[in-house]
């Protein structure tokens, strides 16, 4: 009988072991980050189409970037519901490190992309160097928190994909 207690007990001390290295909650923390960052590559997009100037989708640290249009004082504001998208000056800013997105927190973002740290779309969605020319190659965002998810960015029709 007391064997079997002590297996017991190293059997449940074993599993609250594993239970707390297994985590599902990084794999959806990951999951939803990295739709945020692409939802918010897809708003940069269509606001270059709607106002017909240059957007995009600057990365200001590993943590942060910022949604532009290009050209305009005042980075354009997010929708109201999204507090995690809006700083102090209801700018559209990003920053995973903030308090306003505590859910995020631990996520970083690397972006491999023609102009360094800068997604840019012209008036048509496409995206494009500073200057405003087509791009050659598909660019790539990837997300990071207790392992990695890629984000690309078609060079030819700026399709969003992940």
């Amino acid at each position: 009988l007391i064997e079997t207690v002590i297996v017991m007990v190293i059997a449940v001390i074993l599993a609250a072991v594993v239970a707390v290295g297994w985590s599902p909650f990084d794999t959806i923390k990951l999951y939803n980050a990295k739709r945020k960052v692409a939802a918010d590559i897809r708003y940069s997009q269509k606001l270059a189409i709607s106002s017909q100037q240059r957007c995009g989708v600057f990365r200001n640290s590993a943590t942060a970037y910022t949604v532009f249009e290009q050209g305009s004082t005042a980075d354009p504001a997010p929708s109201s519901g999204d507090g995690c998208s809006t700083d102090a000056s209801n700018n559209f800013v990003v920053d995973f490190s903030a308090g306003r997105c505590s859910d995020y927190s631990g996520v970083t973002t690397t972006f491999t992309t023609s102009v360094a740290n800068t997604i840019y779309f012209n008036s048509l969605g496409t995206p494009v160097d500073a200057a405003g020319t087509a791009i050659a190659g598909n660019q790539t965002v990837t997300v990071t928190f207790n392992g990695s998810r890629d984000i690309t960015i078609d060079a030819g029709t700026g399709r969003v994909s992940y």
